[in-house]
């Protein structure tokens, strides 16, 4: 055996042993007739206990082992039960998780009762689940969270571990939308497809891919061809896959293959712009053409899922496009479908805040090629057409996680906006913080930090400062804009939702 795999075995052992030693700490307190705390923190540092190495991406079938323990009746929950559920299951690299908001809404305004499982959360990990529209309260995560935990731990053997961090919360989110009778379930993938652990449904009404690019290349493979081959992987027998109309024309043939292969009729959605709006779409508080294309799909989505029962009589008319795909149809949009548009509130895209007159955030948290080029121009025309061109400071408050590669985000933004100032930090909203749902019990605050000045001597068309904390850094903002009220400061927030989500929970206190 070699060298690299003994001390992989050595770490893995390592980290069983304090997974394992929470578990038996937990399952000393059960046997104290200690059911589960009734507090909404107590149950996420239980959740972050699920948090390992471990839990990190490999190439590992991951629904397979989440599969295993849905077959022996460890998750209190059957596959009979996942047959019950109505469910749309939306992958792809760029606007999963916003055409599944979308979607939610269009679906809402029509008066059905909708589930929502996102991911990641931004601010709060309850943010993942919705019902009706709305976040779940903290009562209603204690109580899943509890059900599922303990639920799993009184079926466990002695070699078993508890699912892993998104897995488990996969299985919070079926087993709630069950009960919680949902009549559509939207079901945004983690990582991927194909080994997803959302993925272990064996019946899906509606399927949606959105648009494929570069991202988490060491488990999804280094092409667009293997790439669009994974997030496929969800498609269904007897189901409705529609994708984006921007897919990259390497992925064409395999999209197309694996429809065939899965048994689902594969369909195209159309431009925005073919729609009939009648009225200026700016009013619908779509803000760029990303958006754009993230609501076709989102409409078409919601469109064959009420249509499911009659699909047969749409289809026929769907005629082969010049992608050698099917051509989705042209639904008809009204009051209703634009009033459901303009209700979407999707934080931490493509989201402007504006703090003081003289002071707003542009909050994007694109974290692939493609999402920056877009998120780039986003803000280069939203800044644009501001009020005032004159007096103002462009600010970037960035920073990436895993091992993106920042150099090319970085020269992506500033080859298409004048930045004056760069601000760096690690993606901790402050020091000391404890607050259960921002644990990353794989962060490495000195290994960020490290990474940030490391950035820094990477810049020379600029000035850059680097700070301890996002808090440490909004509020050297908040100081230069209240000292200087004769200038527009402009910040620009991007390169990861996690440090999104850390400025939204420092402005919102």
């Amino acid at each position: 055996m070699s060298t690299a795999c003994v001390n992989n075995c050595k770490l893995l052992k390592s980290i069983c042993l304090n997974v394992f030693g929470a578990i038996k700490r937990r399952k000393m307190s059960i046997d104290n007739n200690d059911i589960g705390s009734n507090s909404y923190d107590d149950a996420v540092k239980m959740l972050n206990s699920l948090q390992s190495y471990t839990s990190k991406l490999t190439r590992h079938p991951g629904n397979l082992k989440l599969g295993q323990a849905i077959n022996e009746n460890r998750c209190g929950i059957s596959h009979e039960d996942l047959d019950q559920i109505s469910v749309i299951h939306v992958a792809g690299t760029k606007g999963k998780g916003s055409t599944c908001v979308f979607c939610e809404q269009l679906l809402l305004h029509k008066g059905y009762r909708i589930g929502l499982f996102t991911s990641p959360h931004l601010i709060s990990v309850k943010e993942r689940f919705r019902i009706n529209g709305k976040v779940i309260s903290d009562d209603k995560f204690v109580f899943y969270f509890w059900s599922v935990y303990n639920k799993l731990l009184s079926k466990k053997s002695n070699e078993e571990e508890l699912p892993a961090y998104f897995m488990f919360l996969t299985v919070m989110a079926y087993k709630m939308f069950v009960n919680e009778k949902v009549d559509v379930a939207i079901i945004e993938t983690g990582i991927g497809g194909e080994y997803d652990c959302t993925n272990i449904l064996r019946k899906t009404s509606v399927v949606g891919i959105s648009s494929l690019g570069f991202d988490h290349t060491t488990v999804l493979g280094n092409t667009l061809q293997e790439i669009a081959w994974q997030k496929s992987g969800i498609m269904k027998p007897n189901s409705v896959t529609i994708v984006a109309n921007d897919q990259p024309k390497e992925t064409h043939q395999i999209l197309i293959e694996r429809s065939v292969e899965k048994q689902t009729t594969l369909l195209e959605a159309p431009p925005f712009n073919k729609y009939n709006w009648y009225e200026n779409t700016s009013e619908l508080g779509v803000l760029s053409t990303a958006q754009e294309i993230n609501v076709s799909l989102a409409i078409q989505l919601a469109n064959a899922w009420i249509n499911r029962n009659n699909k047969y009589d749409w289809l026929k008319e769907c005629k082969i496009g010049p992608n050698g795909m099917k051509q989705a149809p042209i639904w008809e949009i009204n009051e209703q479908d634009k009033q459901a548009l303009r209700d979407v509130k999707w934080y931490g895209r493509n989201q402007v805040l504006n703090i003081t007159p003289n002071l707003s955030y542009f909050l994007d948290g694109a974290h692939t090629i493609e999402s920056i080029q877009l998120c780039s121009k986003w803000y280069q025309n939203v800044c644009s057409n501001s009020k005032s061109q004159l007096n103002k400071k462009n600010i970037l408050i960035f920073n990436v996680t895993a091992l993106r590669d920042y150099s090319t985000f970085l020269n992506i933004l500033f080859s298409e906006n004048k930045i004056d100032l760069v601000l760096l930090c690690p993606i901790v909203t402050l020091i000391n913080n404890r607050r259960p749902d921002t644990v990353d019990m794989n962060f490495n605050y000195e290994e960020q930090l490290a990474k940030c000045y490391n950035m820094k001597n990477s810049i020379d068309i600029c000035d850059v400062e680097v700070f301890n904390s996002i808090q440490e850094t909004i509020e050297h903002v908040k100081m230069c804009s209240s000292s200087e009220k004769n200038i527009n400061f402009q910040v620009l927030v991007t390169g990861s939702l996690k440090l999104v989500g850390g400025v939204l929970e420092v402005l919102q206190s």
